[in-house]
Formats: structure tokens, sequence, C-alpha cells
């Protein structure tokens, strides 16, 4: 199944330097990388480098470099265009969300991808979008990132 990956799951993959925690986002990833057919867009990129130096302080060159190495080489990065302008607009009408959001979803919708990777409970609006995030199961001493549906 086609998974859209939301720049939360970037940033964290990006940023996130305790390694216990880094485990974790690095598992989730990786089996949305090698069980399903993950895409994003050229949005998402956008965000990753400005929220990476924003917030956490990590220099466009080291961003530039992840998401050469770790992202673009695993995923699909669908197009943003006119379709996906005025889907997104018509989104807005509809729910309350960021229009950054709203083209993501828009990408989504015409591309026929019904799940997306992340935190944002935003999505959990949208018909038709399923949103995933991670589960920790505490089980043992063994600690594991699964995917969970909303």
């Amino acid at each position: 199944m086609r998974i859209f990956i939301d720049a939360n799951l970037l940033v964290y993959l990006n940023t996130v330097k305790k390694p216990e925690l880094r485990r974790e986002y690095e598992a989730f990833y990786e089996d949305i990388i090698l069980n399903h057919r993950a895409c994003s867009d050229v949005l998402v990129l956008d965000e990753v480098l400005y929220i990476s130096r924003k917030k956490y302080n990590v220099p466009y060159g080291i961003t530039l470099k992840f998401i050469e190495s770790v992202v673009v080489n695993y995923m699909e990065i669908l197009p943003l265009r006119k379709a996906e302008y005025s889907e997104a607009a018509e989104i807005l009408e509809r729910h309350s969300m960021r229009p950054s959001d709203a083209l993501h979803t828009a990408a989504m919708v015409l591309n026929h991808v019904p799940r997306i990777a992340t935190e944002d409970a935003e999505f959990d609006k949208v018909k038709g979008i399923e949103r995933v995030w991670m589960t920790v199961d505490y089980g043992g001493r063994k600690r594991r990132a699964t995917l969970e549906g909303k």
C-alpha cells in the first residue's frame, strides 16, 4: 500500500540524537520503506529543510545530505501542479487545516495515496485518508515501532 511521508517523521530522523528514541523513528521509517510504497512531495522536503534549521539549528548542507541519502532515493516525490493547487483550494474550503497540509492532501488524493505517516491529527478530518503513526510495544525489555492507524 502507498503511504505518504509527512515532514515530522523526516525532521525527527534528521534531528533526534537520543539513541533510544532515534532507533524507534528509524525502525518506523524502515518499516514503511521496506513494506510499503513510500512517497512524499517537494513541499515536505522544504519543510524538513526549514524546520531542521529554524527549530533545531541543523545547517542546510547537513539536511540536504540527509534528504539525498535517506529520502529521495527511497520514495517517489509526487508533483505539485495546478491540479494539486485546485484540489487543495477545495480541501481548504471543506476543512480547517494549514494550506501546506491541504497541498499534501491534494497530492495524495490525486495520486491515490490513502495513508499518511504523520503525528499531525489534522489529517484525521479528511475522509478517505488514514493517518498512521508509531506505537511502542514495551513487552519485556524490547521496544519497537510499528504502524498504528488512527
